[in-house]
Formats: C-alpha cells, sequence, structure tokens
C-alpha cells in the first residue's frame, strides 16, 4: 500500500490539496452566508485558490519524489507560474469586468455575470501554503 501512496504521490498531494482547499472554501462560505451550498465545490475564484494549492502540491511533490534537479520539477514550475498568473491577473480582470458589467448593462437583468472567477493575492497565497502543507505533510508520512 505505501508502494502505490509512493508512485503516485505527487497525483494524490495535488488532489487533497485542492479537495482541502474546496472544503474550506465551502466552510468560509457557510460562516457567511449562513447557508449551505455544494455548487462553491465546483465554482471558480474565492478563498483560498485551488488552482494554487494543486499546482503548488504537484511542483513540491515532484521536487521531493524525484529532486529538485530534475527536468519534471523544472517543468511543474513553469505550469506554476502560468496557473497561478492565470489565476491572479487573468481571470481576476474577467471578475473585475463582469462586477462592472452586472452594475451598468445587466443591472436590471435577472441574468447576472459570475463575479468570482478570479483570485485576489491573499486568497493565492493561502491556496500555496496549503499546497505546501499537503505535500510536506504526505511527504513526512511515506518517509516516516
Amino acid at each position: 500500500m505505501i508502494n502505490i501512496i509512493d508512485t503516485f504521490y505527487p497525483l494524490i498531494a495535488s488532489i487533497l490539496a485542492m479537495l482541502a482547499s474546496q472544503f474550506i472554501k465551502l466552510i468560509l462560505m457557510l460562516l457567511s452566508n449562513k447557508r449551505f451550498d455544494f455548487s462553491t465545490l465546483t465554482r471558480s475564484g474565492g478563498m483560498p485558490s485551488s488552482h494554487s494549492a494543486m499546482i503548488t502540491a504537484v511542483s513540491l511533490s515532484i521536487g521531493l519524489k524525484d529532486g529538485f534537479d530534475s527536468s519534471y520539477f523544472f517543468l511543474s514550475v513553469i505550469l506554476s507560474f502560468i496557473v497561478i498568473y492565470d489565476a491572479r491577473g487573468i481571470r481576476h480582470t474577467v471578475g473585475e469586468h463582469a462586477k462592472f458589467l452586472n452594475k451598468t448593462i445587466l443591472s436590471d437583468s435577472p441574468n447576472r455575470l459570475n463575479e468570482y472567477v478570479g483570485h485576489n493575492l491573499p486568497e493565492i497565497i493561502v491556496g500555496i501554503s496549503i499546497g505546501l502543507i499537503m505535500s510536506f505533510g504526505m511527504y513526512h508520512l511515506i518517509n516516516f
């Protein structure tokens, strides 16, 4: 069993990081809105960034498993930059545009655009932290 976990460690760590961040997002929504909404688990945006958590867990676990001098680690770091840049830059800007359109053009319309598709810096930092914690935690459990 440990051999299977060790073999698939980067995949398992990244999925657990994503699930943990989505679960935290659900709890935070429940505390702020006082309602339980399962759609939060599939929605983009919000605290914390599950994209950042997942890609950070992938990169760190590959580095820990295959070495920080491996081509796989270098590739995962580049992909991490792209994913996090997209979450902070592009999708955050899309959310800002949606807010503007909802306020101006769609103010009287029942059809509203999703304003929470990107992330701000604190959401990304918490997501990265979750990815680091999951990867290090699993690594230490496997190599205990």
